[in-house]
């Protein structure tokens, strides 16, 4: 069959080793109309379809979406921004993750995903051998058609899936014995916000072709095999070193989004994300409760053990704690040197005996030193263990 446009949605990864793989597909023909493909064999997809364009999206339960609000940067500083706010949500170093973005909106606000790098690739190459050529693969809301008002959303398995605007999207997990709707609206509303409207699409609902729509969408998830063609959607890859400057736009923008998070009325997710953090005290934000939490049972099987460690990454890290606490706008700057990691106060902001007896308690439980000097705290791993770890007490 000859089509103008054909689109499949994959089944979550299970390491590419079935015989065949069912995949949901719908496809525009040449005149413009759309069509629901239903579920077909991956491998007959090559001989049903002859497309002159493909595009493939991923399973909502591979690939983690969140929003952050960052300054106006560009470039390589944003994709530094994004990746930093990324960092502490991810349970994978930056190294084994491909991450995307879309634009910066009005206000502020950056969508972004990622995904374990051998997912993506292992797609690829499982799509490669069925002649099925993609160089990227399309985030789970970027099928829908955006919205007028309100959102779209489909259920996909035990997931949501919901695109709120031209390039904004989420996924939500879906709870047993839940209402999907009611589950969007605790998820997402926020205190007395009213309620968004929700056009449900497929399921039965409606023609299942107008599931297919979605237009407009400009970013997605590459291995590395393409270049990015805009900035605004770019493809990046992830971190290899971090600069001074990207440290600073790295806790600029996790303390703003912290902040949005806490003002958001997340009933159901509220309540999932804090049995996660009861069981997990170490998890520095729960952004997919079930899945983080499957992965912290089995870290913690395997006896791995979060600890300090002297480099940028491993001490910012750990530090991130340790100045959460500390009033907004109190941090003028940082800077990491040699093992150590400088905090900088801004002019009479320093914290008060109460408050920094209250900084070295908190350091010395996460099996760090901290002293002050001239210019405000300096920040290192202690070298005895948390309970006998000496800190130097001084007025700030």
């Amino acid at each position: 069959m000859k089509v103008d446009l054909l689109r499949l949605v994959l089944p979550p990864w299970t390491g590419g080793d079935a015989s065949d793989i069912a995949v949901h597909c719908g496809y525009r023909l040449p005149d413009g109309r759309w069509r629901d493909g239903g579920v077909r064999a991956l491998s007959a997809i090559a001989g049903d379809f002859n497309a002159k364009r493909l595009e493939v999206g991923l399973h909502p339960g591979d690939v983690p979406m969140a929003a952050f609000t960052l300054p106006p940067l560009s470039g390589r500083r944003l994709q530094a921004a994004v990746q930093g706010a990324i960092e502490p949500c991810a349970l994978q170093p930056l190294d084994r993750l491909v991450t995307g973005f879309g634009p910066r909106g009005a206000d502020g606000v950056v969508p972004a995903a990622w995904i374990a790098r051998h997912v993506i690739e292992g797609w690829l190459a499982l799509l490669r051998q069925h002649g099925l050529v993609v160089r990227e693969l399309q985030l789970p809301a970027a099928f829908l058609p955006c919205p007028a008002q309100g959102w779209v959303a489909r259920q996909v398995d035990r997931w949501l899936v919901v695109r709120t605007g031209l390039h904004q999207g989420f996924s939500q997990w879906l709870p047993e014995g839940v209402d999907r709707a009611v589950a969007l609206v605790a998820a997402q509303a926020g205190g007395d916000a009213e309620p968004p409207a929700v056009q449900w699409m497929g399921n039965g609902e409606g023609d299942p072709a107008e599931a297919w729509l979605g237009d407009g969408w400009r970013w997605a998830l590459s291995s590395g095999e393409a270049e990015g063609n805009e900035a605004a959607a770019a493809l990046v890859r992830p971190a290899v070193a971090w600069g001074v400057v990207a440290v600073a736009v790295w806790l600029t923008g996790l303390n703003v989004y912290a902040s949005q998070l806490a003002s958001q009325g997340l009933a159901l997710k509220r309540q999932m994300a804090a049995r996660v953090k009861a069981a997990f005290p170490d998890v520095p934000v729960v952004v997919d409760p079930v899945k983080q939490a499957k992965q912290q049972k089995e870290a913690l099987a395997a006896g791995a053990v979060p600890s300090a460690t002297s480099d940028a990454a491993g001490l910012l890290r750990v530090a991130t704690g340790l100045l959460a606490q500390a009033a907004p706008g109190q941090v003028q700057g940082l800077r990491y040197a040699a093992g150590e990691l400088r905090v900088r106060w801004r002019e009479g902001a320093a914290p008060s005996a109460e408050a920094w007896h209250a900084l070295q308690t908190k350091a010395t439980e996460q099996g760090l030193a901290v002293q002050s000097d001239a210019e405000g705290m300096r920040v290192t791993v202690a070298t005895t263990a948390p309970d006998s770890a000496v800190v130097k007490k001084g007025a700030p």
